[in-house]
């Protein structure tokens, strides 16, 4: 059902250079983005050996089902039920893919406030994060934590990639939370820029 609405819809990208800068590295990346985005950033990445992660929960069980039924490979996990289990499968995977994608918000968020789990995967794999949003117009908004976005049918759809971020491996606390509070402005401010090139409200 996925790939028949998205086939209606006109996508438009914005900073196409950060998405084609990671693709040219000789390794893989990182796609993140705010859980709301989730169907229509999984959808892009359809088909191409990508890795992700998902809760254990009944959500996180369709969210994992989408996922595998658009040519990807689900890790299951949460913080305190396996999540680290499923990040160090994470990292062995991604050497040997086309790259990876996480929720930057989480499996229960709160919304649009990063968690610091994407900059471990990127931390320990070497890969650099690729943040990356999303709007529609029109769309219908979940009623859930999330608002989560779909489109509808002939909907326009703005993607917005933004500057990579890198995480050495070596890294202290104080340097972690900067970036993270980076990828957080990051991710929002490419939230309002697809949201205002389809004259939505911020």
């Amino acid at each position: 059902m996925l790939r028949f609405l998205y086939r209606t819809c006109h996508i438009t990208t914005l900073g196409r250079e950060h998405e084609d800068f990671v693709k040219g590295l000789p390794g893989p990346g990182i796609a993140t983005c705010w859980h709301f985005a989730f169907p229509t950033v999984v959808y892009h990445y359809r088909d191409l050996n990508v890795v992700t992660m998902a809760s254990r929960s009944r959500d996180g069980e369709l969210a994992a089902r989408v996922a595998e039924r658009l040519g990807m490979r689900c890790f299951r996990g949460s913080p305190g039920k396996g999540g680290g289990a499923a990040l160090k499968g994470l990292i062995d995977a991604l050497q040997s893919s086309y790259g990876g994608g996480f929720i930057a918000d989480g499996s229960q968020g709160p919304p649009r406030i990063a968690q610091k789990g994407i900059l471990l995967l990127a931390r320990y794999s070497g890969a650099p994060i690729l943040p990356v949003s999303i709007a529609a117009r029109p769309c219908w908004r979940f009623r859930s934590w999330d608002r989560t976005v779909l489109p509808k049918p002939f909907a326009r759809i703005v993607a917005a990639f933004g500057p990579p971020l890198i995480v050495q491996r070596d890294v202290s606390p104080e340097r972690l939370e900067e970036l993270r509070l980076e990828l957080e402005a990051s991710l929002n401010n490419l939230t309002r820029d697809a949201q205002r090139a389809l004259g939505l409200p911020d």
